[in-house]
C-alpha cells in the first residue's frame, strides 16, 4: 500500500546553498505518513478519539542527493511490518523521473495518550493498511552509540513553535535545533533516536562530538538525554 504525492521544493525549505534542509526532508516524510493514515481512515483525529497516537521511535535516513530550490519531487511512504506495539515504515524522496534522492526507515509506537504508555496496535489500525516489501537500504539499529568527550553547546529553550498536536516537541523540530551541526559537505544520511518527550518551557542542551565520519549530538534536559542524533559523512 504505497502512498505518494508530488511537491516542488520551496525557497522556505532550503538552506544557504538552496538545497532542501534536513528538517524539511523529515517534514515531507512525516506528512506522507499522516496523509496515508488519513486516506486509510485511521488519521490523527480518528486515533485521538480512541485516546491513541503514533509516536516516533527512530529515523534511519540515507541521502543520495538533497534536491534544489524549485526542483520537482515525489514523496512516498508505505508500512512494511506491524508487530505488537510497533510499526515499521519506509519513506522516500525521488525525482519526477523515478530516481531516489533519499530513503528512510522508521519505527513508530502506538501510544495510549492518557496513560502515557505504549500499547498493542489495535486491529482496526493494522487492518487499514497493506504491507509492502521493505526498500533496499542499510537497516541499522535504532540505538545510537554516544562517544565520550562530548562538548556542550548553547542551551535551547523549547517554545510554542516546537510543539505539535500531541503536546510535545515535533520530531522534525529536534533536527531544526541542531542545524548548525549538520555537515556542510558530504552528508550521507542521519539517524535519530527519540528517547523521551519534551514539552514547552523545558531547556535542551546539545552535547556533541565531531568525528571523521560522523557528528553525534545528544539533546539533553539536565542530565537526561531526550533525543540522540547522528549525521553520517560520506567517505
Amino acid at each position: 500500500m504505497i502512498f505518494e504525492f508530488e511537491e516542488t521544493i520551496r525557497y522556505s525549505q532550503t538552506d544557504g546553498n538552496l538545497r532542501l534542509t534536513v528538517p524539511a526532508l523529515v517534514d515531507f516524510f512525516q506528512d506522507a505518513a499522516t496523509f496515508q493514515a488519513e486516506a486509510a481512515g485511521v488519521g490523527v483525529h480518528v486515533l485521538n478519539d480512541h485516546g491513541l497516537g503514533w509516536f516516533l521511535v527512530s529515523w534511519n535516513v540515507e541521502i543520495i542527493r538533497l534536491p534544489e530550490h524549485a526542483e520537482k519531487v515525489v514523496v512516498g511512504t508505505f508500512p512494511y511490518r506491524f508487530h505488537g506495539r510497533f510499526g515499521n515504515r519506509n519513506c522516500y524522496l525521488r525525482t519526477s523521473e523515478g530516481g531516489y534522492l533519499a530513503k528512510a526507515d522508521s519505527i513508530w509506537a502506538m501510544m495510549d495518550k492518557e496513560h502515557g504508555r505504549i500499547v498493542p496496535i489495535p486491529d482496526f489500525v493494522g487492518s487499514a493498511y497493506e504491507n509492502e516489501e521493505p526498500l533496499p537500504m542499510d537497516y541499522q539499529g535504532r540505538k545510537i552509540l554516544i562517544p565520550d568527550g562530548l562538548e556542550e553547546g548553547e542551551p535551547i529553550p523549547v517554545l510554542a513553535e516546537h510543539i505539535d498536536f500531541h503536546g510535545h516537541v515535533n520530531n522534525s523540530r529536534y533536527l531544526g535545533m541542531v542545524q548548525e551541526y549538520v555537515p556542510k559537505e558530504g552528508l550521507a544520511g542521519f539517524r535519530v533516536e527519540y528517547k523521551a518527550q519534551t514539552r514547552r518551557g523545558e531547556i535542551l542542551t546539545p552535547r556533541y562530538k565531531k568525528e571523521d565520519e560522523r557528528v553525534v549530538i545528544s539533546l539533553c534536559a539536565g542530565e537526561e538525554p531526550r533525543t540522540n542524533i547522528e549525521f553520517m559523512i560520506r567517505k
